[in-house]
């Protein structure tokens, strides 16, 4: 007879205060829209109080933004929203003048476009996914016009550190308001985003056992630099690993990362929602 597996904690039971953050979302992936607004009134119960979506593609973004937005005014309480908005190193490979046009025009529009990401560098597959002779220009070319209109990016990058950073150093972007997303490096790379005067997003992957060397590199993060994410619907945090991830599973990798420093959860929780209100510009009147 098999036993039975515990049941995972609901992340409402952590208690923890309307006062975090989800910097890194994809709320309108086909696995999550059934049920946007349950997910975001879960959000709230669980003190997440802002998500900051992803759109990558001009389709997504003319079908869904509205959605979204609706969606968090049907709740009596939901996480209030902003969007970033870019070119992921996937899709530049069907990307062309027209969905260049309107990125520029989303981006100089769109108030609630706070940055311009996920953009980088992606070499992990070598096959399958936008050659490097497309990812390297359209990288550059949104980097110029994050400077061009004083926006702050957001960072993508896989299997491609060093060439990342000398992009970045390459275009002046040193001390510019930079979040690198899911954080996958140790204590040396770290060190290399921190010096640069940028800031650091962490998700679900710290949680794992086999990642200890992330949740060390953390401790090698200012505080007033480190953001949690989801990167929703991957990568959901242990205890809920290998279930679809959603912005209220945050608060897990908030209590891994603070048992990890030495701090309250509460506490954790409290300074890392309060920095990505500060670096998107979504702070409380």
């Amino acid at each position: 007879m098999s036993k039975k597996k515990p049941e995972r904690p609901l992340p409402q039971s952590l208690g923890l205060p309307f006062a975090g953050a989800d910097s890194h979302t994809h709320l309108d992936h086909e696995g999550l829209l059934p049920d946007l607004s349950g997910m975001l009134q879960r959000a709230a119960e669980s003190g997440v109080s802002l998500i900051v979506h992803m759109f990558l593609q001009h389709s997504r973004y003319a079908a869904n933004r509205q959605l979204i937005l609706d969606a968090a005014a049907s709740l009596e309480n939901a996480p209030d929203i902003c969007f970033v908005r870019g070119l992921h190193p996937e899709d530049v490979l069907e990307a062309g003048e027209e969905e260049w046009e309107n990125l520029v025009h989303a981006v100089k529009n769109d108030p609630l476009i706070r940055a311009i990401g996920e953009i980088g560098l992606d070499w992990h597959y070598e096959e399958g996914y936008s050659p490097s002779e497309l990812q390297r220009p359209w990288f550059r070319r949104q980097l110029k016009l994050a400077k061009e209109l004083e926006k702050p990016i957001v960072i993508h990058s896989r299997d491609a550190w060093d060439e990342v950073f000398q992009m970045l150093d390459e275009e002046g972007l040193r001390g510019w308001p930079l979040l690198w997303h899911c954080f996958g490096g140790d204590v040396e790379r770290a060190s290399q985003v921190v010096e640069r005067g940028w800031h650091v997003a962490v998700g679900g992957a710290s949680t794992f056992k086999a990642n200890g060397f992330v949740r060390e590199a953390v401790k090698a993060i200012p505080l007033d630099r480190l953001h949690l994410e989801t990167d929703c619907p991957y990568l959901a945090p242990v205890p809920w690993r290998g279930k679809t991830c959603e912005p209220s599973l945050t608060v897990f990798t908030a209590d891994c990362l603070a048992k990890e420093l030495g701090m309250e959860t509460a506490e954790l929780w409290r300074i890392t929602g309060a920095n990505t209100r500060r670096f998107f510009g979504m702070e409380k009147n």
